[in-house]
């Protein structure tokens, strides 16, 4: 199964402008750890484990530190096609380990070891390899890691789960319970799509507003709330009287006067469960011809708090100018207007 992993690539001493370049020039994971820095070690714990890496702290007198469990994890846990997130400043990539091979500074290409300036670090007769300074640079191993997104804006693009995740400061961690947040980061940043959080809380509570709107009101309640919604958005409304028009004239519901642009909206208003046919659309569009408003301009609109409309209202409507607006998009239009400043 392909995991997820949070990584770290600042490394030891004089690490990080090392390790920056050869992830994101040469595509090559590190971490620290350089006093263990030898193919035989890496052998080792691929074949003994836990037991190998202990060892080799207690060799040092080190003791059995915490922090040895991202080594394990580094060269004993991560896989071939797992996904490995790798924050920066404010921004984070996506790579994937491209094979299951962990080199070490004796296996590592010393042609691209060099820093952000192009600088190539030097390796000395002990196996480490230190800058122009004559310092350590405290890496020690290496996996081979395909880019697939690079510095994607955190706020932009991840969630409060894996923002909050990538604030931890241990060098990794297994995060494969934050695979919908990762995938989802990386598909909404392939479409340009950033997060945004009246679009999030509109998709997300609209479903529960419709529910609502259904179990309290019945025709005269919706058709009042639908009322509400225009003088929410700027308009003066009229609810014509249900006498005042004959059958053969059409019928609207709630009338809605935008005096600045010289609009007027007429609304048929449907309490509907399922699908609402094309009686809906008949009648407001014979109310639009027979009710003229002076020089408004007339939009005749269809809510219903059903979940669609019937093809054959949707033809007339599209033939006729008519708008549909069905429960889920009305409870949409409604939440939209309370959180049009987010």
């Amino acid at each position: 199964m392909k995991k997820y992993w949070l990584h770290r690539i600042t490394g030891g001493d004089n690490a990080f402008e090392y390790a920056y370049p050869l992830l994101f020039t040469h595509n090559y994971l590190s971490i620290g750890w350089s006093d263990f820095s030898e193919d035989a070690f890496v052998k080792d714990v691929q074949k003994r484990g836990a037991t190998a890496i202990d060892e080799a702290f207690q060799k040092e007198e080190w003791g059995l530190p915490r922090n040895r469990w991202n080594l394990w994890r580094f060269v004993k846990e991560m896989k071939k096609g797992d996904i490995v997130v790798i924050p920066t400043s404010g921004e984070f990539s996506l790579f994937e380990i491209e094979d299951d091979v962990v080199l070490s500074n004796e296996s590592i290409d010393p042609s691209i070891y060099m820093d952000w300036n192009g600088n190539k670090a030097n390796r000395n007769d002990k196996g480490y390899y230190c800058n122009a300074q004559g310092n350590i640079i405290d890496l020690g191993f290496y996996r081979k890691a395909r880019p697939i997104l690079c510095n994607i804006p955190r706020q932009e693009y991840a969630d409060q789960q894996l923002i909050s995740r990538m604030k931890i400061r241990q060098t990794n961690a297994d995060i494969t319970d934050l695979q919908n947040s990762v995938e989802e980061a990386r598909k909404n940043r392939k479409e340009q799509k950033p997060i945004n959080l009246k679009g999030k809380i509109v998709e997300d509570i609209a479903p529960i507003l419709l529910d609502l709107i259904k179990k309290y009101t019945d025709a005269n309640r919706f058709e009042h709330l639908v009322e509400w919604y225009l003088k929410s958005i700027g308009a003066k409304t009229y609810v014509p009287s249900k006498n005042e028009s004959k059958t053969e004239d059409g019928d609207a519901d709630v009338v809605g006067y935008f005096e600045n642009i010289k609009t007027v909206i007429m609304v048929q208003v449907k309490k509907h469960e399922g699908t609402t046919d094309d009686w809906a659309v008949q009648q407001i569009k014979a109310f639009r011809t027979n009710h003229q408003y002076d020089d408004y301009h007339t939009q005749m609109w269809v809510i219903s708090s059903g979940e669609q409309f019937s093809l054959q209202a949707q033809n007339e409507a599209e033939a006729a100018g008519i708008r549909l607006i069905s429960g889920k998009e009305f409870a949409e239009m409604i939440l939209d207007t309370g959180l049009e400043k987010l």
